[in-house]
């Protein structure tokens, strides 16, 4: 498996954080939240059981880390509009399934890489404002066709109450810039 698509399927979990429901938006709830990730199956080229036992230190390790979740930030999350941006965000993302209503969630999607290969995804799992708790296959393919790896892990987010001061607090996204306007002309 190559190092480009590990980082792919790696950071695909981070769209898997809430949902969508047909009356409105799932919002995660503002407060302190926390991650585990298992690797439930890794497989393909570089994939060795050393290799996965890293891995999992590693998440393991980040399993520790507490997130504060702002209300500003659980307001502006959108699962589905973060879906619609993977192709502006160079993802070329294409959805077979987006069943992301209420307290289920059920994606697939096949992704083209800038090398000519594909990553498929799929996640299927519950959602609610205080816990996430999904399974999420990856299975990359070069260009040619041929499969490079495959990666199931199962990411469950929990929400422990309000945030701590302990926890990691991400800067809010820049508000977007105002268009330029055009000078006044002069009489």
């Amino acid at each position: 498996m190559s190092f480009r698509t590990l980082a792919t399927l790696l950071a695909l979990p981070s769209l898997a954080l809430v949902a969508c429901s047909p009356s409105g938006p799932v919002k995660r709830q503002a407060g302190s939240w926390s991650q585990k990730i298992e690797i439930l199956k890794l497989e393909g080229r570089g994939a060795t059981p050393e290799t996965k036992t890293q891995m999992q230190k590693m998440f393991d390790s980040m399993a520790g880390t507490s997130v504060c979740l702002t209300p500003t930030a659980a307001a502006k999350e959108d699962f589905g509009k973060a879906m619609e941006q993977m192709a502006s965000r160079g993802q070329n993302c294409t959805f077979g399934k987006k069943d992301v209503s209420g307290g289920t969630i059920h994606v697939a999607a096949t992704c083209k890489q800038p090398t000519g290969g594909t990553v498929k995804m799929t996640i299927d799992g519950s959602n609610s404002a205080t816990k996430q708790d999904m399974t999420m296959q990856t299975e990359g393919y070069a260009a040619t066709g041929a499969k490079e790896g495959t990666m199931q892990m199962r990411i469950v987010s929990t929400r422990a109450g309000d945030c701590k001061p302990g926890d990691i607090t991400p800067p809010e996204a820049p508000a977007a810039a105002p268009a330029p306007v055009a000078p006044a002309a002069k009489p």
